[in-house]
């Protein structure tokens, strides 16, 4: 299975949602997620994308999963011990917690690019006032960036 997630801050800090969503091995919409955090930055944002992700993953039972987020800086603290005094510290440790579950579990980099399904659930998340909506199926305006992803479509930088 493959999840896609990451957050969006209108302004940085300024109004801050994140989003994601589970697809298998097609590509084909499995469950999705958005969430609004109200004033904050892009990491908090791309930390709690990371998290609900990997919450929503476990709940589905889900048990080889591939994470995709295009925050460099959020997938560099996972990777590392967690500083006890870091801002988002707390986040941290909940991600490390589902990280150490019985599950494999691969938190890679992705481009911007290749992560339009996320970022439109992200920037909705930051759109609509819920702090987290489980999202059955897909928005209206996902069904072109879906089929665009699940047919390979090549987006250049």
């Amino acid at each position: 299975m493959i999840l896609n997630v990451d957050g969006s801050s209108l302004g940085n800090p300024g109004i801050s949602g994140f989003g994601g969503l589970i697809r298998n091995n097609d590509g084909m919409w499995i469950h999705g997620f958005a969430g609004n955090i109200g004033f904050s930055n892009i990491l908090h944002a791309e930390l709690l994308a990371i998290y609900y992700g990997l919450v929503m993953a476990w709940e589905f039972g889900i048990t080889d999963l591939w994470c995709y987020s295009d925050s460099k800086v959020a997938i560099k603290l996972i990777s590392e011990s967690v500083n006890a005094w870091h801002h988002y510290a707390a986040i941290l440790y909940n991600i490390k917690e589902y990280l150490a579950r019985d599950w494999r579990i691969h938190i890679v980099h992705t481009f911007r690019e290749g992560n339009a399904c996320a970022d439109y659930l992200a920037k909705f998340g930051a759109a609509n006032p819920e702090a987290y909506s489980p999202i059955v199926d897909p928005p209206i305006g996902m069904n072109l960036l879906l089929l665009a992803d699940a047919c390979g479509t090549f987006f250049s930088r």
